[in-house]
């Protein structure tokens, strides 16, 4: 799993998971790393660890319940 916090530096958290598309985007992530973050649920992110958490566990939101 890339290291996704420099392309999150800047995200005004609490957000949608639209917003660390825009932001990684904007900062040049590659397909790796959006591919990660399009893997998070749908659902609003109170901070960076929330975030970190999920990708850490390289959550798949199908096994979500």
């Amino acid at each position: 799993m890339p290291d996704v916090r420099e392309y999150l530096s800047e995200v005004e958290y609490p957000c949608e998971r639209g917003e660390l598309l825009r932001s990684a985007t904007a900062h040049g992530a590659g397909e790796d790393v959006l591919g990660h973050l399009g893997k998070l649920p749908e659902q609003r992110y109170e901070n960076a660890d929330a975030v970190h958490r999920l990708l850490g566990d390289d959550v798949d939101p199908r096994e979500m319940s």
